[in-house]
């Protein structure tokens, strides 16, 4: 972070976290500090991509102005003007619109990877064939934390809001303990997205936090039902403390008796995204918790 700006002399660059908008000045960071390292000047047979990067400039630009509506003319198909041409589809979007565009770009570097043969091993994980793309991933979420745009780019191409980096750990975590359990894990995705996403709702998010320990909880107890059938048994093995599973049975109560989360109500919902984000990391921490604990018991 410039002088200027940590002593906020520079009139243009406020202090604060950066959410509903795009500067300029970031734009250009990110198109020269970070975009720069993967295109190259594509559809020309005199240029050749000795480099291997994975993004056409021209086919780019197309890709992005589909999204603006945007005819690109002359000056984006030559050679000589086509970088310039993709800067000023970049610098002159609407600010949310250049959120898409990072999330196209790394989801275009991901397309362009996997499909390469190098990377066909089905035996990888996605971390495993993108290596472009983690690279894009710690670019871009380095960028945004110098300059405290609120927004962090996941492995899915996807912005969420950022979290501090042990939080954002655990919540990571947590995902990855969920490969045994299928169910849960795609409960437990909606939920983060719903929380955490560009497009929140919290109603659905906190339905979603307790549908992931629910479906958890009935893997590990096959003959019941509900959360509360889970949480009776619980009780019963006494695998995990009485007084902690009577707070998991009151987080179930308050997502029962929330309106507009587990059941339609008559009154409107009044959860908000506090209500979302508490509730996605109280799912997690229970989550890790039984899982880790009833393993222990076995």
């Amino acid at each position: 972070m410039k002088f200027s700006h940590r002593n906020e002399f520079d009139p243009n660059r406020p202090s604060g976290p950066i959410i509903n908008d795009a500067p300029n000045w970031l734009r250009n960071y990110f198109f020269a500090d970070i975009l720069s390292d993967y295109i190259f000047i594509d559809l020309d047979n005199s240029i050749h991509n000795l480099a291997g990067l994975p993004l056409g400039i021209k086919n780019l630009n197309e890709r992005l102005c589909m999204e603006i509506d945007r005819e690109l003319d002359d000056f984006d198909w030559n050679s000589d003007s086509c970088k310039d041409g993709l800067k000023y589809t970049i610098r002159n979007c609407s600010w949310f619109k250049f959120y898409d565009f990072v999330e196209t770009i790394g989801e275009e570097i991901i397309k362009k990877e996997t499909k390469d043969d190098i990377y066909l091993d089905i035996n990888l994980s996605l971390h495993d064939i993108t290596p472009h793309f983690e690279k894009y991933q710690k670019q871009v979420n380095d960028l945004f934390r110098k300059h405290s745009v609120e927004w962090l780019l996941n492995s899915n191409s996807k912005l969420e809001t950022a979290l501090p980096k042990a939080l954002a750990e655990r919540i990571n975590n947590t995902e990855k303990s969920l490969d045994k359990f299928e169910a849960a894990r795609d409960h437990y995705k909606k939920a983060k997205g719903y929380a955490l996403g560009t497009h929140k709702d919290s109603e659905n998010s906190i339905k979603e936090s307790i549908s992931a320990l629910e479906s958890v909880g009935k893997v590990l107890y096959p003959k019941t039902a509900t959360l509360g059938d889970v949480l009776k048994h619980m009780k019963r093995d006494e695998s995990i403390p009485k007084m902690l599973v009577d707070v998991i049975q009151r987080f179930y109560d308050y997502a029962n008796s929330e309106p507009g989360v587990r059941h339609g109500g008559s009154k409107k919902p009044n959860s908000d995204e506090l209500d979302a984000e508490l509730a996605l990391h109280l799912s997690a921490a229970f989550i890790r918790y039984v899982i880790k604990t009833k393993s222990q018991s076995n």
